[in-house]
């Protein structure tokens, strides 16, 4: 059971940017009306940006404390066991409607990106909408083009080309080409690639054509390399198998190939599989593992879709008191003698804040 909402939850601002002081949990703003100094910006010390930074920092601290997190973030091909020893099996009986079940490490799953169960001789996929992509072995210029709505409509479409540092480098054969692309879809920087294309920064890649906003590809894709490493694997981030209404377009020359979105999902109660999100566990009916090590692989989107005012105050008193930390020459926040010191206000926001993140803490349950 999850709270829907509270009157006190921190509404976190439609575009995060770091970059501009603007986070998931607290913004610039909230601190210099916290520290009641001016408000950062670019020609202030510190800056917007630099608070950004700090914010940045904090937010992944507090994640690391609580062991959850309030911002949507991907988890990545994380392996459970299906054994027999542990896992009641059939019959079914009245009170049990499943094989067995795998609790994920994290729970407030918002979806399943990829479920991967092993069937004896490989994995099969049983979640969302997929789509598969062999690059060409040979050097060609070309591009891979993603569109998010259905042929025919308004839809985002977003462009990756070949030898670009934002799209892809295609000249070391087949599987580098692979890593590649999945950088360029995830946005990430590729650290497995990296040492022969001497790229030094994360892929991004906005959208372009016809539609209103500006979005990432991340926002929409996820993609991996295939078990043996010659094809993309891509799954789309809408809900469920709504993902079916996106499509990719690889051109060479004046040659369009269209490769289509099939669904993987059987999802239900009288389906192939289950899940309770907010615990983060996945139920199998029909469709199941081997009974075997290792023979589930899942990919999942989680964190809790509120912030509550709690991690809010948290986020902004630690993001206050490092700046206080750093405010060496008293030049945002004067010490008139009249007040109190600063190193007072850093302890007091340091110790409030860690008293908000220790009541915070997310249990552990194991489950025989």
């Amino acid at each position: 059971m999850g709270k829907l909402k509270s009157a006190s939850d921190y509404i976190t601002p439609a575009t995060i940017n770091y970059g501009t002081g603007i986070g998931y949990y607290t913004s610039h703003g909230e601190v210099s009306s916290l520290l009641q100094c001016q408000v950062f910006g670019a020609d202030t010390v510190p800056s917007n940006a630099d608070v950004g930074k700090i914010i940045k920092r904090v937010e992944g601290k507090i994640d690391d404390t609580i062991k959850t997190t309030y911002r949507g973030e991907i988890v990545q091909g994380e392996v459970h066991d299906f054994v027999s020893l542990r896992t009641p099996i059939y019959p079914v009986t009245h009170w049990k409607d499943y094989v067995g079940f795998v609790q994920l490490y994290y729970p407030n799953v918002r979806k399943i990106v990829r479920l991967e169960i092993y069937e004896g001789d490989s994995y099969v996929d049983i979640a969302s909408a997929i789509a598969e992509y062999t690059p060409s072995d040979t050097v060609e210029t070309y591009t891979l083009a993603f569109h998010v709505g259905p042929a025919g409509g308004t839809r985002i479409t977003f462009t990756l080309t070949e030898n670009n540092v934002n799209g892809f480098y295609n000249h070391l054969g087949n599987k580098t080409s692979v890593l590649q692309i999945c950088s360029a879809i995830n946005e990430t920087y590729p650290a497995d690639t990296a040492q022969f294309t001497l790229e030094n920064s994360a892929k991004t890649t906005t959208n372009t054509g016809m539609n209103s906003g500006s979005y990432n590809i991340s926002d929409f894709f996820y993609a991996a390399p295939s078990h043996d490493g010659t094809k993309v694997k891509i799954s789309s981030l809408l809900p469920s198998d709504a993902g079916t209404i996106c499509s990719i377009d690889e051109v060479i020359g004046s040659t369009t190939t269209p490769i289509s979105f099939v669904d993987k999902e059987s999802y239900g109660r009288e389906e192939e599989f289950w899940t309770i999100n907010e615990e983060g566990r996945i139920f199998f009916r029909t469709k199941y593992p081997f009974f075997q090590n290792h023979s589930v692989k899942v990919t999942y989107l989680t964190g809790a879709k509120r912030v509550p005012a709690t991690i809010h105050e948290a986020a902004t008193k630690l993001v206050a008191a490092e700046v206080l930390l750093n405010d060496d020459n008293t030049v945002l926040i004067a010490e008139t003698g009249a007040n109190i010191d600063l190193k007072t206000k850093y302890d007091t926001l340091m110790e409030e804040a860690n008293k908000i993140l220790l009541g915070k803490q997310q249990l552990l349950h194991l489950i025989d």
